[in-house]
């Protein structure tokens, strides 16, 4: 009769820990449930301030936000991470404050060449330079250049203009930036840092702004020159870009023999 009593308690223990390892699975799923329902809360950036196309972007410009990766579509969107991955870069387009940030708002194309760091809708327009007046390695790519120039505007006399103002420049003798490197790189180092000698050099412009320049070029007497910007001292008003208004009466005279040509 004893042996029976044993058998029954062991059993009863054994059904215990059953019935705590069944109530224990129980609870684990329906937290489990409960969490996927929920979603994972994950930290994001979000735009502090509201950028234009082609504006530089600051430490300043973004913040961190939580958002819930079940309720909120995260596909693209940036994490606490990468905040100071993409300082020094260029918004590819027009954002607003409180807007979630992409990666295709810094970089439009992930292919990984020199031609994502041109903004959509400009183009890349490059300039033959004398590598005997150029200014050397401080022009780097990223920086902001004017170009002068030597022309006769209608009505006024004949010496050095400053032709075009502000151009962000995308190539230094042919070499570009490596958008994803420079895009992982914490202390943003440029693929090229800087050439001493070349003879091209490939700015930003718009569609308009190009077609304008192959003709004003071609009427500069003699070569050109190119100015270093400080990044910062962008122009405060629409007029102080593009093409100087001093020397678009240029563009409407015929061309001449002392012009400078190819």
């Amino acid at each position: 009769m004893s042996e029976t009593i044993v058998w029954n308690k062991k059993l009863l223990v054994v059904s215990l820990i059953l019935a705590v390892l069944a109530v224990a699975m129980f609870y684990i799923y329906i937290h489990a449930q409960e969490t996927k329902l929920r979603g994972e809360t994950v930290e994001i950036l979000q735009w502090s301030r509201s950028l234009k196309i082609g504006d530089e972007i600051s430490a300043a410009d973004t913040t961190v936000a939580r958002a819930n990766s079940s309720t909120t579509n995260l596909k693209g969107v940036l994490r606490k991470a990468s905040k100071d991955e993409f300082v020094g870069k260029h918004v590819s387009r027009s954002v607003s404050r409180g807007d979630k940030v992409y990666y295709k708002d810094i970089l439009e194309s992930s292919s990984g060449t020199a031609a994502d760091d041109i903004t959509p809708g400009m183009r890349g327009f490059t300039l033959r330079v004398d590598p005997n007046y150029t200014p050397g390695d401080i022009l780097r790519v990223g920086g902001r250049m004017d170009i002068l120039g030597r022309v006769h505007p209608k009505g006024k006399p004949e010496k050095t203009y400053t032709l075009v103002r502000n151009l962000r420049v995308l190539a230094v003798g042919g070499h570009g930036e490596k958008p994803e490197e420079s895009f992982k790189s914490k202390r943003r180092r440029r693929y090229n840092p800087g050439i001493r000698v070349y003879r091209s050099v490939t700015v930003e412009v718009s569609p308009e702004l190009a077609e304008q320049l192959v003709d004003l070029l071609d009427r500069v007497k003699g070569k050109v020159w190119l100015i270093v910007r400080n990044p910062g001292d962008a122009p405060k008003r629409k007029s102080e870009t593009g093409i100087n208004s001093e020397v678009l009466s240029v563009l409407s005279q015929p061309m001449t023999e002392k012009d400078n040509r190819p």
